[in-house]
C-alpha cells in the first residue's frame, strides 16, 4: 500500500512538473512572437514615415521645422539627403525665434543633452528654428547630420577649458555673418567644389557647433 501511494505521488509530481514546463515554453514562445511583432511594427512605421517625408515638397519640409509636434520622423535626415538645393530655403529662416521641438540634431551617441523649450530655460539653452537652420546648412556641407555632437554653438576664441555649448545671440549672429556669403557663393558653384576647397559654412566666424 505504501509503495503504491509513493509511486502515485511521484507520478503526480512528474505530471505537474511536466505541465509547468509546457506552460513556461508556451509563455516564452508568445513573448518571442510579441517581440518579433513589435520589431516588425516599428520597421513598418519607420518606412511609412520615410515615405511620407519623401513625398513632401522642399518648402513643406522647411515648414515642418517650426512644427510644435516634434517627432523622431527623420526630418533632418531628409533635408540633408536633398542636399544643396535646400540651402536657400534654410537661409530664409534667419531670425526665426520659434523653438525647435525635435531632438534629431547632433550625434546619436552624444553625451550632450538637448534641452527642449520650457519657461525657465537659461539664455542660449534651447534650440531655435534659425539655429536648426544653421546646423542643417552645415550638415548639408558635411553630408551628414551627425557632423557635430549637438546643435549648440561654441566660441572658438575662448580657451577650450572655458568654452560652453550655448546658442548665445552673439554667436548666432557671427555664424550668420559667415553662412550668408557662403550661401551666395554656393549659387555660383557646386557643393562638391566648396568641399574640395574646404570652404566650411562657418569658416572665419570663430564659432562652431559643439
Amino acid at each position: 500500500m505504501l509503495k503504491t501511494e509513493s509511486e502515485t505521488t511521484r507520478r503526480s509530481y512528474y505530471f505537474v512538473a511536466g505541465l509547468l514546463a509546457i506552460l513556461v515554453c508556451v509563455a516564452l514562445g508568445i513573448c518571442v512572437v510579441l517581440l518579433d511583432s513589435t520589431g516588425v511594427v516599428d520597421a513598418n512605421l519607420t518606412t511609412i514615415r520615410q515615405a511620407s517625408l519623401a513625398s513632401k515638397s522642399d518648402s513643406e519640409l522647411i515648414q515642418d521645422l517650426g512644427s510644435e509636434q516634434g517627432t523622431d520622423d527623420g526630418l533632418s535626415g531628409e533635408i540633408v539627403k536633398r542636399g544643396a538645393r535646400m540651402v536657400p530655403l534654410l537661409v530664409k529662416l534667419k531670425g526665426d525665434q520659434r523653438p525647435y521641438w525635435r531632438v534629431d540634431l547632433g550625434h546619436h551617441l552624444s553625451a550632450q543633452a538637448v534641452t527642449l523649450p520650457h519657461p525657465n530655460a537659461k539664455p542660449g539653452e534651447t534650440v531655435t528654428v534659425e539655429v536648426a537652420a544653421l546646423y542643417l546648412v552645415c550638415a548639408i556641407y558635411h553630408n551628414t547630420s551627425e557632423f557635430a555632437q549637438s546643435p549648440y554653438l561654441t566660441d572658438l576664441t575662448i580657451p577650450p577649458t572655458k568654452r560652453q555649448a550655448r546658442n548665445y545671440p552673439n554667436l548666432v549672429s557671427r555664424a550668420w555673418e559667415s553662412v550668408d556669403p557662403w550661401s551666395k557663393e554656393l549659387q555660383n558653384t557646386s557643393i562638391d567644389e566648396l568641399r574640395r576647397r574646404q570652404l566650411d559654412p562657418l569658416r572665419g566666424s570663430d564659432v562652431a557647433f559643439w
